[in-house]
Parts: C-alpha cells; structure tokens; sequence
C-alpha cells in the first residue's frame, strides 16, 4: 500500500506538466499564426506594392527588345542636291556568355579581343575587358561600315563562331561636298544628334522616331517563337530643303577665302539674299572645316600650338570654328550703315538726296567735347545728301544724325528689326547692343549715324539693306524653303513672311538711287561691272582705342543688283585688319563683291 502523501504529489507533477505542454502548444500556435500572418503580409506587399517591379523586373529577363534606329532625314539644297544625308552603318555587340563556336563550345575571349582589335583597330586590353564583361550585352564598335563588317562575317565564318555576335543596322551621318556651308549646316554626334549648325536646329524635324523588336526568351535566353516577335516601325525624319543654292554658295566660298588669305584677315563672311522673298542664296564663313572629320585640329590653324593647349582652349578654338558668325556674332556695321539713316531721314522728309549745300564737311566735326573725323584725310567741303553716301562722309551723316534725333533713329532701329533677334532658325542668336535711349548724349548719337558703337549681326544688317532693296518691306530671313515627310512624300512649304512696311516705296528706290551713284561715282567704284546695274556702300568700323589689337578693323560692302526689281543683296565683311595695311571696305571688299557678282547674276539669268 502506496503513502498517500506520494500519490498526492504524483497528481500535482502530472497536473503542472499538463499546464506546460498547454503553455507550450500555445506559444507554438502563437509562432505559426504570427509567422503566417508575416507571410501573408509580406505576400501582400510583394503582389501589391512591389508587384509591378517584380513584373518589370521578370519581363525584362524573358524579353529581348532591339532598338530599330530611324533614318535621319536629308538636307537639300533649293536645287535638290543632297548637302547631309544618312548612309547605312552597322553596331557590332556581343552577348559576352553566348559566344559560341557552332558546337557549342564557349570561344576563347583572349581569340574573341584579338579579332575585334584587329578588324577594328581597337585597343586589345580594353577590348579583352569588354568580352570578359557579366554585363547580358556590350557594344563593340559603332558606325563600322560595309567593308569592316564583311571582314567581321568572314572571320566568324573561319572561325565557326555562329552565335554571340551581333550586327545591327544603324546610320551615319554623311556630307557629300566635304566644307561647302560647313558652318551653315554643323554636324551630328555619334548617335546622329545634331550638335551644330542647322543639324541642332533642325534636329527635331531631322531625327525621327526610333522602333523596336521586342522577342519572348525561353530559360537559356533564346528567342522562342517569331510569332511572341512584336515590331514597331521607326518613324524615319522629315526631309527639308534649303533656300540655299550650291552653285552660289560655292562662287560665295571661293571668293571670300581668296579675300581672307589675301588680306590677312582674322576672318570673313559672306550673306547673299533675295529681298523679295527673303530667301538666303548663300550663307559662307571662312575659316571653314570639312564637315566629315569636324574634330581635325588643323581647321583651327592653330598648327603646332595646338598640343601646347589647354583642354578648354582647344574646345574653345573648336566652337570658334563651328560657329556661323552671320547669325550669331555681333559687329560694328560701320558706313554701311548709313544707307538705314539716309532711308529715316528721306522718309521723315527731314532731307532730299540732291539739296547741294546741306551738309558740311572739315575734315573733323565737334561734337560734345569731341573732335570726331572723317575717314578721308581731305576736306569734302559742301553736300548734298547723295555727295556725303558717294564720299561716305562722316561730318555729314553727324549733322544728319543731329537733325533726325535719337528718338526718331531708334524709332526706325525697331521697325528695321534691329531691336529683334533675327536668324534663330539657323543658329542661336545674341541680342544686339545699343545704348539706352534715355543714355544717349550728342557724342553717341554722332557715332550712331555712320554706323559705330553699336553691335548688330551680318544677318540683322543685309536685312535691314533688303528692307530697302524690296521697296520698304521688312521681309523675314528665310534659311528652309520646304519640309518633306518622307513616310507619306507630304511637302510643307514655308511661306514668305512679311512683318511690317518700314519706309514707303519712294523712300527705297530714292536710297537705292543713291547707292548706284556710291559705284559709279563714289567709294564703291570697286564693286562696278560693266552691263549690270550695281549699287553699293562700303564701310568701315574701327575698334576702341584699347582693344585695337584685339579687334582690329571690320571692312565691309553691301552690293545690290539690278537696281529696280533687286533680286540680290550681297554683304561681304573681313574682320580683324590691322591699321598697318589696308582696312576700307571699299578697296578690300568692294572687288570680293564684285567677283561674287559677276558670277552669280549669271547664274541666276
């Protein structure tokens, strides 16, 4: 017989061991809930708020999508010669974990980096380090054209490599005349964007949509089936056609980069126009560069400075060079110039063109606390309007200047569009600078009149002279003459803009009167062509005193042609002459533009 104190104790121990197993089943129960409710909370976020990325992520890698590239549209000249257009390339890359000889077996990547290196001309270590890449794609080479493609093909074929490399149609960028309006037209990047030039300005017009091949990969990264293949076509570029005409640009080229070398120029430019319609028939710089190797040190003719340069200096001396200076530098028109303040005074009725006696020139005239003097070192005495545009005298435009105002000046400044940015469809255009009408004194408004101490641009300045030319009208620069959709063949013609009449048809023809008399009898007697009608004006603005070396002298000539019915205005500019040799506009751009001329009023019948 048991003690019934022990069995009492039995009881109590089975009684508490009870109490732990129920204690631990529920902490048990407790961990599993938890642990499920974890689960499912972290299920939920996965599907809910990172499901997308995770849907992004999965298709991604069981689709390969291609990149189909557009074809940039042509540039034309206003004859239908191809100045820019887009030749086929290709773009090598590989798939550096599939490249594989036709049994199979992974191809050697130090084999791999040799044949790139030297069908290429690629640098062997960085070419191994591109074939030894983790990455699912790298590119080897871009832009490689037909004959180191076929070279490519015809190793794969030696070396019985059959999968892993790929060849892809791409386009590059290609300019048939090599420098014609180099400046004009600018270039592209390497992925076909247009970096200067019209190529930038246009850019939008120019490079179409890209399309894309988009296939469905199976496990080991192969395409499955041609029908899960979605295309979307590209969109090529729209085509656009000049105003510019090659025959004259070419005639335009040829003579300014005679001038510049000749007279020891900084630099030149060259703008001939229609008035009527305000086309641009030619636009030339020089220097120019070869529009195929733009990055060529040796357009800068810097020589051998150039590897002593600064990374900042050399891409200085670079953008110096690609810029169209017609459009985007500011200059100091000079005596040009005075055909616009003889037109305001005529149309203020303020002064005839034949009135002899109106004007007074003694060699210098006071102004202010200023001695201001005529260019030519003799006396002009007595004038008449038409006697001080032939002499291109000074003395006389200051007195005329005096009785027009500035008010009234900078009234027909503004309806001239000088106030205005002009040209911004060819490049970027800077603001012109003038001064403040409220800061104007009597020695400002002296040097206004023949054309100094404010900055316009080349553009703004043979716009202004073929306001006149047209009979008063200010007439648009017009660089693009039409836009092609090359999808359907639509053509947009863009239109001649006229913005406003500035002077009246009187007051044209009486200045364009004036301006044959400047080359028959006057200053631009260099600029004279036996059987045509020419009228002219030279000019020539000299630099502050203290930036003499730095500027130097602007020489200058505005020629149109036939004086009634103008259809040509031409302005020919050198820029930075020195004072030890000869800087008038007349005796150094008055024949430039006369060999211009004697050419193209040919050429245009």
């Amino acid at each position: 017989m048991r003690p019934i104190g022990k069995k009492k104790n039995s009881k109590e121990k089975l009684k508490k061991e009870k109490k732990e197993t129920v204690a631990m089943m529920l902490m048990i129960g407790i961990i599993i809930t938890v642990g499920f409710v974890a689960v499912i909370a972290n299920l939920s976020y996965i599907i809910f708020v990172k499901g997308n990325t995770y849907k992004k992520s999965a298709y991604a890698q069981q689709t390969k999508s291609q990149i189909i590239s557009s074809n940039r549209g042509t540039i034309y000249d206003a004859n239908g010669e191809a100045l820019a257009v887009s030749v086929s390339v290709d773009t090598i890359s590989i798939n550096p974990d599939k490249v594989k000889y036709e049994n199979g077996k992974a191809v050697e990547k130090e084999l791999l980096a040799q044949g790139f290196s030297d069908i290429f001309g690629l640098e062997y270590n960085s070419t191994l380090e591109k074939v030894k890449s983790k990455s699912s794609v790298v590119v080897i080479a871009k832009k490689v054209e037909s004959d180191k493609v076929n070279l490519l093909k015809q190793w794969m074929k030696d070396n019985k490599i059959t999968t892993g490399i790929n060849i892809d149609e791409d386009f590059k960028r290609y300019y048939p005349n090599g420098s014609l309006a180099s400046t004009l037209i600018g270039f592209c990047g390497t992925d076909n964007t247009g970096l200067t030039g019209l190529e930038a300005r246009w850019n939008n017009t120019l490079v179409g949509t890209s399309g894309v091949l988009t296939a469905t990969l199976d496990v080991h990264g192969d395409s499955i089936s041609d029908e899960d293949e979605e295309y979307i076509a590209p969109e090529n570029g729209s085509n656009i056609y000049l105003t510019i005409d090659s025959a004259i640009q070419g005639i335009a080229e040829k003579y300014l980069k005679q001038a510049v070398i000749d007279n020891s120029a900084g630099y030149g430019g060259v703008i001939i126009m229609d008035p009527q319609d305000g086309d641009i028939l030619a636009m030339a710089n020089y220097p120019d560069y070869d529009l195929n190797d733009p990055q060529n040190p040796v357009y800068t003719g810097l020589g051998d400075k150039w590897d002593s340069l600064t990374d900042e200096q050399k891409s200085d001396a670079r953008f110096k060079l690609w810029a169209n200076k017609n459009v985007s530098y500011l200059y100091e028109p000079g005596s040009t110039f005075k055909t616009v303040v003889s037109s305001i005074g005529l149309e203020e009725g303020l002064v005839e063109t034949d009135t002899e006696g109106q004007f007074h020139c003694g060699h210098f005239y006071h102004v202010g606390d200023k001695d201001i003097y005529c260019w030519s070192p003799k006396d002009h005495g007595y004038l008449s309007l038409r006697g001080a545009l032939e002499m291109s005298c000074n003395p006389a435009f200051m007195q005329l200047g005096q009785i027009i105002t500035a008010r009234t000046m900078y009234k027909y400044f503004d309806a001239y569009g000088l106030f205005d940015s002009i040209g911004s469809d060819i490049a970027a255009t800077p603001k012109s600078s003038f001064t403040k009408l409220e800061e104007i004194g009597p020695v400002e408004l002296a040097t206004m009149s023949f054309g100094q101490r404010f900055s316009i641009t080349p553009l703004q300045m043979i716009t202004a002279v073929s306001t006149i030319a047209n009979g008063g009208n200010l007439i648009e620069p017009k660089i693009v003459g039409k836009i092609e959709n090359t999808d359907n063949g639509s053509i947009t013609t863009v239109e001649t803009k006229k913005v406003r009449k500035v002077i009246s048809e009187e007051t044209a023809n009486k200045v364009k009167d004036m301006m044959h008399s400047v080359v028959e009898e006057g200053t631009g007697q260099t600029a004279k062509i036996e059987g045509y009608e020419i009228g002219g004006k030279s000019g020539t603005s000299e630099p502050i005193e203290s930036r003499k070396e730095i500027d130097g002298y602007t020489a200058s000539f505005v020629a149109i042609s036939p004086i009634e019915n103008t259809k040509v205005v031409c302005l020919v500019m050198l820029f930075n002459l020195t004072e030890n040799q000869e800087h008038q506009g007349g005796p150094t751009c008055g024949p430039v533009a006369r060999q211009i001329l004697l050419e193209v009023l040919p050429n245009l019948k």
